[in-house]
């Protein structure tokens, strides 16, 4: 799992398609149906691509750098405005983060506490274990871990539940997320 986002990229890419193309246009000083076609084409890619909403910090930087023209030119003012909601955005997910992983780990907590107290045999059991253990499931698939510390959890309680049987996929592709996006410092 890439933890870039695909449309992210393919509309900046599509933008750097549409410069490259431009530029290929023969320039003898003329404006040809050609010329527009590209001039048309770019304009277009360069909207969209200015609309493009980065999901990590390398993302970010790509937008600046593709809204900087290079450094070249400055950035006007809805672009900027544009980058700093983009901005916030970011830095507020590790809260978000944290959020999720506290109430998902606090619910399996407290359905699993319910299953571990219940005398062998009650009526209800199986129904509680199997709470448990879709509140384990989703503690494990959903929520990011917000730090290394969650991580190494939400993978301890993987391999436990999956302890007997095939390492379920859902769970390596979470775990193989996390881990992703959080050695590339992105909380």
């Amino acid at each position: 799992m890439s933890t870039t986002s695909e449309t992210f990229c393919a509309l900046l890419d599509a933008h750097d398609h549409a410069v490259h193309r431009f530029n290929a246009v023969p320039d003898d000083g003329r404006v040809t149906p050609e010329y527009e076609e590209a001039l048309q084409a770019m304009g277009e890619a360069l909207d969209r691509a200015d609309r493009a909403v980065p999901t990590s910090w390398p993302e970010f930087a790509r937008l600046l750098g593709h809204m900087a023209c290079g450094g070249q030119t400055g950035i006007d003012e809805d672009n900027a405005n544009r980058l700093i909601l983009h901005a916030r955005r970011l830095l507020a997910a590790p809260e978000e983060h944290r959020i999720a992983w506290d109430a998902a780990l606090a619910e399996y907590r407290r359905l699993k506490a319910i299953f571990d107290d219940m005398p062998s045999g009650t009526d209800g059991e199986d129904e509680a274990n199997e709470a448990s253990l879709d509140a384990l499931d989703t503690l494990i698939v959903d929520p990011p871990a917000p730090d290394f510390d969650a991580l190494l959890l939400k993978m301890d309680m993987a391999q436990e539940r999956c302890e007997g049987i095939t390492f379920i996929e859902e769970y390596a592709a979470a775990i193989r997320a996390d881990v992703e996006r959080l050695s590339q410092g992105v909380r």
